[in-house]
C-alpha cells in the first residue's frame, strides 16, 4: 500500500511526464515506467555487497524460499502459490525431494495406526 501511495505522490508531483501506461502495475520506476526485467537481476549483487552478504544468485532465493517453507510445514501448494508457480508439477517435480519430513511424520502416523 505504501508503494502504491508512492506511485500516486509521483504521478501528481510529475504531471504529464508521468506515464500513465502502467497504473495497475506495482513494479514502476518513479516516472511510472515498467522496471526492466533485469533490473532486479543486475541490481541484486550490488545489494549483497552494500550489506556485505554472501553472493548468490537471485533466483537462489526461490530455492531457500521454497525449502524453509516445506521444512517449516508449508504444503507443496502453498509453495507454489508462493513462487508464482501456474502449474502444481512444476513444483512438486523441482522440489519433490525436500518434502522429506512430511514423508517421515506420514510413516510415523501409519505406523501408530497399525499397531496392534
Amino acid at each position: 500500500m505504501r508503494h502504491k501511495t508512492q506511485q500516486e505522490v509521483n504521478q501528481v508531483l510529475c504531471k504529464c511526464s508521468y506515464c500513465t501506461d502502467y497504473l495497475d502495475y506495482l513494479n514502476v520506476d518513479a516516472m511510472g515506467n515498467r522496471i526492466k526485467p533485469n533490473y532486479i537481476t543486475q541490481q541484486f549483487p550490488q545489494l549483497l555487497e552494500k550489506n556485505n552478504l554472501r553472493r548468490i544468485r537471485y533466483h537462489d532465493l526461490l530455492h531457500s524460499c521454497a525449502s524453509l517453507l516445506l521444512a517449516n510445514g508449508g504444503s507443496m501448494k502453498e509453495v507454489q502459490e508462493r513462487l508464482g508457480h501456474s502449474d502444481y508439477s512444476t513444483t512438486a517435480n523441482t522440489y519433490a525431494h525436500l518434502e522429506y519430513s512430511s514423508k517421515i511424520s506420514s510413516a510415523q502416523a501409519m505406523n501408530e495406526c497399525l499397531k496392534i
